[in-house]
């Protein structure tokens, strides 16, 4: 995917400057390991009167053999740099319109006199907030319309794209932040200043992290004067404006054969650290590692302007691309970013060939769900098909086996009587305990298996009581077979625990008085099992204990059963 998105976007940014002096750079950087992967040279004269090239068919000739020398490839994008001719600061509005700023830089642009006769295009970029944010203060460069149409042409004619064309200072800039001469004090956002000196000028940066607080240009026409005059002038002229920066570090880049920066380092009264940077025939390697050159000793003397002509996307955004509103340029302005490790190359193209993915990748996904939900539809179908054979064939039972079935009509009284006479003796019993008990008995053990194996348990005051209640007993269910299976006078060492408890709540006597304890059944039932057998024996709490075949407590021989 990568791959496909990079197809067409590989083609370098070729970095190029006119620098007075050494010519026509050209320079392609390998971003990512800060190399130089190709520089070639070639000589072209420029006109500082009036602020142009000499001669544009050696400027072509020029930009034809670099691209052969350097294996430049057709449509390639260039980025073009030109020695300053006019630059800037503008205050305005942080709501101005683009339109307004083009007529704000033109009506001061018109007052310098390259402009009188020709007509200005400018770059600009915001680059500090003033008074809290009501004025917004610009940066800009001009060139004029003349020499970039006739550059546009020129660069047009030999195959090449032109992506940019800026001022030199600006490039410089970027170029010190690009080799990383400045990244501690951008990190740090410290003052610095850097000195630039041509060969009719220098100019002094005032820069406060990455932004551009100020600058002074100052004329000299170094060639007028014996080397060691020109050295004496930089030094008493930039005295005054360097006594006056804060600065942490000053950087002393020369781009001219007159004049050489350790030796101007050395002279200038500056107490902070000095880094000078030869950009000429002093210089003894170049600003970076270069891999590739037409001319290995001409590559000593690269400037920082053509390393900041090929890397415009970076984290220094001092950039006045008087081509910024040409829609033709944009388009190859571009900024690197990693993807899974890799490196990709953002363009415009990079751009359309990315939409034109996501596109496709999106008409692949909504594919597949539209086909997923059709095949889930028919699964669903196949389902709801299947449920409906399984129910028409469980109505086609059921409908088979109504006509089959005989209706049988159930007489609920005659089931009522049915249950009623089979529980009759356990009712005639069940009433018997709650209507025909004599006022001197008391219960204490009841037993019904069946409604008519019985055993009742209780003690009385007298034995006339416990056999009036017998005789009700046998009044109540006559057919049954019950008898008084025991009868024995409850002592204080006979008495159970449920007969103690009754005993208690009577409070009687045990000295005077007497009373019986009884059994009534007929069926063999241990109630007070001598053994306690968790398994056979039920429990004396339970109002129906369990039944236990063997081994019952036979009947007292105080008293035989009677009928």
């Amino acid at each position: 995917m990568l791959n496909f998105l990079s197809a067409g976007n590989q083609k370098q940014v070729v970095g190029i400057a006119l620098t007075p002096g050494i010519g026509l750079e050209a320079v392609i950087l390998d971003r990512n390991k800060s190399t130089i992967l190709n520089y070639g040279q070639k000589k072209v004269e420029y006109n500082f009167s009036t602020r142009e090239i000499q001669d544009y068919v050696q400027f072509k000739t020029a930009l034809v053999e670099l691209m052969d020398e350097m294996k430049i490839a057709p449509k390639s994008f260039v980025y073009l740099v030109l020695p300053n001719v006019y630059f800037d600061f503008l205050e305005i509005p942080p709501m101005i319109s683009n339109p307004e700023i083009k007529t704000a830089i033109l009506s001061k642009a018109e007052e310098f006199y390259i402009f009188k006769r020709d007509e200005p295009v400018s770059g600009w970029c915001e680059i500090i907030n003033l008074e809290g944010g009501s004025q917004k203060k610009l940066a800009y460069a001009s060139f004029q319309k003349s020499t970039v149409d006739e550059i546009k042409e020129i660069i047009s004619d030999v195959g090449l794209q032109l992506v940019g064309i800026e001022s030199s200072y600006s490039a410089t800039l970027r170029g010190l932040y690009v080799t990383g001469y400045i990244s501690d004090v951008v990190l740090e956002e410290a003052s610095w200043t850097a000195m630039l000196i041509n060969t009719n000028s220098y100019t002094l940066f005032q820069m406060d992290g990455k932004n551009l607080v100020n600058y002074n240009e100052v004329p000299l026409a170094i060639k007028s004067f014996s080397m060691e005059e020109a050295y004496q002038t930089i030094v008493s002229s930039s005295s005054q404006f360097l006594s006056n920066f804060s600065s942490t570090n000053l950087y002393i880049i020369s781009q001219t054969d007159d004049i050489c920066a350790e030796v101007l380092k050395r002279q200038l009264q500056f107490d902070r650290e000095i880094i000078a940077i030869d950009s000429n025939k002093y210089s003894k390697k170049p600003l970076m590692e270069v891999m590739s050159a037409t001319d290995f000793n001409a590559a000593n003397s690269v400037t920082l302007a053509t390393i900041g002509a090929a890397c415009t996307k970076t984290d220094f955004n001092l950039i006045l691309n008087v081509l910024q509103d040409d829609p033709n340029a944009n388009m190859g302005v571009y900024f690197t970013t990693k993807i899974l490790g890799n490196t990709v190359e953002v363009t415009s193209n990079f751009v359309d060939k990315l939409a034109i993915l996501i596109v496709a990748v999106c008409a692949i996904i909504f594919g597949a769900l539209i086909g997923l939900l059709y095949f889930l539809d028919i699964q669903s179908q196949n389902n709801i098909s299947e449920i409906n054979n399984q129910i028409q064939s469980i109505d086609a039972q059921i409908n088979a086996e109504s006509k089959t079935e005989k209706k049988v009509e159930i007489d609920m009284n005659m089931v009522i009587d049915e249950v009623a006479a089979l529980n009759v003796t356990a009712i005639n019993f069940y009433d018997s305990i709650a209507t025909d008990i004599p006022k001197n008995v008391w219960l204490t053990k009841y037993y019904n298996k069946a409604g008519n194996q019985i055993a009742i348990r209780g003690i009385a005051e007298s034995i006339i009581d416990i056999y009036e209640y017998y005789k009700n007993l046998r009044i109540v269910s006559p057919q049954s077979d019950i008898k008084l299976t025991e009868l024995k006078v409850v002592t204080e060492n006979s008495q159970s625990q449920e007969e103690s408890n009754v005993i208690k709540d009577l409070a009687i006597d045990n000295n005077t008085d007497r009373l019986y304890s009884f059994e009534i059944s007929n069926t063999e039932i241990q109630f007070s099992p001598k053994k306690q057998d968790k398994e056979d024996v039920a429990d004396e709490n339970e109002i129906i204990p369990r039944v236990k075949t063997e081994n019952i407590e036979q009947p007292s021989k105080q008293m035989k059963p009677t009928n």
